[in-house]
């Protein structure tokens, strides 16, 4: 399970050409000017689901220059998964830096610096944040669906995750 979602993961990363309208590619194009504040409406905690099972994601106020979310994949028998997520400034622009954790906390990526899996930024709008490969989309003041591109055995689809705000 493991390699299928870092290949899930990075097969996100590196698609170029977009598959549906909610997700976007950045492919050649520079990524946009930007900065954590124009996200402060993804901060607190959301629950919902995503991949057939009950999802969390909860976001920190930024710190500095940076914000710090973690995701939350439970299932019947439990917590499946978690992922630590950074969004930081690179280059004037935002990139989401991530690396994925089993329940017994042993990484999917190696520890070094360099191992995280990462999206960088598309486009952002007010209620809206383009990486490529995955959306952060505010639908509704209470409401926020993620869309995730998704490629297995040369098939590609979008993973939607609906979360409603628990705050």
């Amino acid at each position: 399970m493991k390699r299928f979602w870092l290949g899930v993961a990075l097969s996100g990363m590196l698609a170029t050409q977009a598959v549906a309208q909610d997700v976007r590619s950045l492919g050649d194009a520079t990524s946009p000017l930007a900065n954590v504040a124009q996200l402060d409406w993804l901060v607190g905690q959301w629950e919902g689901e995503g991949f057939g099972a009950r999802s969390q994601e909860a976001w920190l106020p930024p710190t500095g220059d940076m914000m710090t979310g973690i995701f939350v994949q439970s299932g019947d028998d439990g917590m499946q998964f978690s992922e630590l997520i950074y969004i930081v400034p690179r280059d004037g622009t935002l990139v989401i830096r991530l690396k994925h954790f089993n329940a017994d906390l042993s990484g999917w990526e190696d520890s070094s610096a360099e191992s995280p899996i990462e999206f960088p930024l598309v486009a952002i709008e007010d209620d809206a944040a383009y990486f490529s490969g995955l959306t952060y989309e505010l639908v509704a003041p209470d409401r926020l669906e993620i869309h995730l591109r998704l490629s297995q055995g040369g098939e590609t689809r979008i993973e939607t995750f609906r979360f409603t705000r628990a705050e």
